[in-house]
């Protein structure tokens, strides 16, 4: 290569907006942007010559490495989450990248030469994408709320009414016996009455969620999709979620939004029961009646006397839980006449087992 042809590859990798990285067969680092300076935090002049892992240290990404040196094909399109000091502050940030791995040989193709990385920041993206996810899921809870409202809160205030016409009519009777005692039994029911309305919005009713809204489609897409918006959460705690999915799955036809609410709730679930370097696994196989679902987790596992009431509906052995996730996913999954079971053991994890009829229609 001339000096003409180096300056103008500098120059293409100095303008590129990703971050460049190549390591070389025997993992050292050859090319290093300025990007990749500025996501990995350490000067190109530091990092030349270096091994791999000295140079980024995140196991997640040193993985996609390996797999491109062990297996020579290349890693498209990976969403992985990194912690680096905050610039502004004495804490962490998180980064989310979209990263990609392709194994480079020399001109004939018989000589592999070493592993070319592409990163991409998309942190606003990734946060952007989970909080619209966030918000159609909560739409749907929403509706609930507005039925409630509609179909209790309007009793309620029937019931309020007349407790104060009760009580002025009770004041009026000077002679009645008894009077302090009655008089308390109706602020009794008064203030229940009126915490029940307030409490309207954080229950639901499981025999009137909104129709389901059924396409075809792929679920190993639907799944992944939940996957990559939530492996960052499962990353921050040094956890991992893994994907198995059987290719040519049979097509499910499914509601897209409360399918997704239903898994997404299960892996939040083993993300919070899994410990530092924790593992979750997500299963995919087909047969053809049914598609099969199966995750799995290390994590703390259930108490057999807990076991059959994690899907009831308030249920929560957690301090701050709400009860709602387990139940409204079978809910869900129920609606699409399917069954979901679960398998667990203390300090030894858990496996949740989910069957999806192929081509139901809704009721």
């Amino acid at each position: 290569m001339n000096r003409t042809e180096q300056n103008l590859h500098e120059m293409i990798l100095r303008n590129f907006k990703e971050a460049v990285v190549f390591a070389d067969a025997q993992e050292r680092i050859q090319i290093f942007n300025p990007v990749a300076e500025n996501y990995f935090q350490i000067s190109g002049k530091q990092a030349q010559g270096r091994r791999l892992e000295r140079v980024i240290p995140y196991k997640n990404i040193k993985k996609h490495f390996d797999s491109v040196y062990e297996n020579k094909e290349s890693n498209h399109d990976v969403e992985l989450a990194i912690h680096r000091p905050s610039p502004s502050s004495s804490s962490q940030e998180i980064l989310i990248l979209h990263c990609s791995f392709y194994p480079v040989f020399d001109r004939k193709g018989d000589t592999f030469l070493g592993c070319l990385a592409t990163f991409a920041d998309i942190t606003e993206k990734g946060l952007l994408l989970r909080e619209i996810t966030k918000s159609r899921d909560l739409s749907t809870i929403g509706m609930l709320a507005r039925w409630m409202a509609h179909e209790i809160r309007n009793p309620l205030s029937s019931l309020n009414i007349n407790i104060e016409l009760l009580r002025e009519e009770l004041g009026e009777e000077v002679e009645l016996s008894q009077k302090e005692e009655i008089h308390s039994l109706i602020n009794f029911i008064s203030y229940e009455t009126l915490r029940l309305e307030n409490n309207l919005k954080e229950f639901l009713d499981f025999n009137r969620l909104p129709p389901l809204k059924f396409e075809w489609i792929s679920l190993n897409e639907v799944l992944d999709s939940v996957v990559r918006l939530l492996r960052p959460d499962a990353q921050m705690k040094n956890a991992k979620i893994e994907t198995h999915f059987q290719k040519k799955l049979p097509m499910a036809k499914i509601d897209v939004s409360q399918f997704n609410l239903a898994i997404s709730n299960l892996l939040i679930n083993c993300i919070q029961a899994v410990s530092e370097k924790g593992e979750i696994h997500l299963f995919t196989r087909g047969s053809k009646k049914n598609i099969f679902i199966i995750i799995r987790d290390n994590g703390i596992g259930i108490s057999k006397e807990h076991l059959s009431k994690i899907f009831d509906f308030m249920f929560s052995t957690k301090p701050m839980g709400s009860g709602l996730g387990l139940s409204i996913a079978k809910k869900i999954i129920s609606d699409h006449h399917g069954e979901i079971s679960v398998k667990s053991e203390l300090n030894k994890g858990s496996i949740f087992r989910i069957r999806i009829p192929i081509g139901q229609k809704s009721n």
